[in-house]
């Protein structure tokens, strides 16, 4: 839980980066060293899901439509571990209940 905080936290700051630079086309790409960031699981895992996508040249920019959509995705997620976790928590107590 808390790798994956900190994973959420360094994209975060790595779309932070580009949104700040304006490097949200393919004409003002740009390349990680010019935006102060290296590379690393974090900028792998944003490319892998083309919230950060590369015209050539090493150069990068931000897709804001996918960068929503992957946060709207780990919403649901972690709104359905919620809810399963209460179904969860509601049936040990009825179980409890019956059985005493």
């Amino acid at each position: 839980m808390v790798i994956t905080a900190v994973m959420v936290h360094k994209q975060r700051t790595i779309v932070r980066a580009f949104e700040q630079a304006a490097a949200m086309t393919v004409a003002t790409a740009c390349r990680a060293e010019q935006l102060g960031l290296k590379p690393g699981m974090a900028w792998h895992q944003l490319v892998g899901h083309a919230v950060l996508r590369c015209p050539g040249d090493g150069r990068y920019f931000l897709d804001l439509a996918n960068w929503q959509r992957l946060r709207q995705r780990r919403r649901r997620i972690a709104l359905a571990a919620v809810a399963a976790g209460m179904l969860v928590v509601l049936a040990v107590v009825l179980l409890a209940a019956r059985a005493g």
